[in-house]
C-alpha cells in the first residue's frame, strides 16, 4: 500500500507510473502496490492521469482521518475508493467527452423496491458501497447484492452507466 501526496512541484504521476510498472524480474505472484493519492489539485485531467496509472483510491488533503482509514481498508481489499466530491468531479469531467445518450427512454426506477431506490439514490450521489453500507446499516455484501439487482433491473452494465442514463429520473419512493 502506498499513499502519495499530490503536491505542487512533486512529479506524483511519474512516481506512480514507476510504482505501477511491472518489474522485469518480477517473481510469480508478486503484486504491484495498491496506491492512494491524497489530492490537493482537483483538476479532472490530473485525476484521470492517476486513474490511468492504476491508482485505486483518492482522498482530499483535508479529509478527516476516518476517511483516510476507510480508503486504506477499501483499497487493501482491491476495491476503488472515491469520495463523493472526487467521484462527482470525475463524472462531470468525463460527461462532455462521452457519446451522446442513448435515444431510448431512460430506465424507470419504478420497478425497483423501496430499498433498491434508496440505494440507487445513494449510488447516484457518487458514494462507495462501503459508505452506502454505513448509511443504510447494511453489510457491504448486501449492498453489492442490491447494486447488482439494480443494474440488472435497469439493464445497465455498471454503476456509472446507470447514473448517467438515469440522470434526471426522480429517485423518490412511490
Amino acid at each position: 500500500m502506498v499513499l502519495v501526496e499530490d503536491a505542487p512541484g512533486v512529479p506524483a504521476v511519474e512516481v506512480i507510473a514507476r510504482l505501477s510498472a511491472p518489474l522485469t524480474a518480477e517473481p510469480p505472484g508478486t503484486r504491484r502496490p495498491r496506491i492512494i493519492v491524497m489530492l490537493r489539485d482537483d483538476r479532472v485531467d490530473r485525476i484521470l492521469d492517476y486513474l490511468r496509472s492504476d491508482v485505486r483510491g483518492f482522498v482530499c488533503h483535508n479529509a478527516p482521518l476516518r476517511e483516510l482509514v476507510t480508503a486504506v481498508r477499501v483499497v487493501f481489499r482491491n476495491e476503488a475508493f472515491l469520495p463523493h466530491g472526487i467521484a462527482a468531479l470525475i463524472i462531470e469531467g468525463i460527461l462532455p467527452h462521452l457519446p451522446r445518450p442513448d435515444p431510448r427512454p431512460s430506465p424507470s426506477v419504478s420497478g425497483l423496491t423501496p430499498r433498491e431506490r434508496e440505494i440507487f439514490h445513494l449510488m447516484a450521489s457518487g458514494i462507495s458501497n462501503a459508505e452506502i453500507a454505513d448509511a443504510c446499516s447494511l453489510s457491504q455484501k448486501t449492498v453489492k447484492f442490491h447494486v447488482s439487482n439494480i443494474l440488472r433491473k435497469l439493464g445497465m452494465k455498471n454503476r456509472i452507466q446507470a447514473v448517467v442514463r438515469t440522470r434526471g429520473v426522480p429517485c423518490v419512493s412511490a
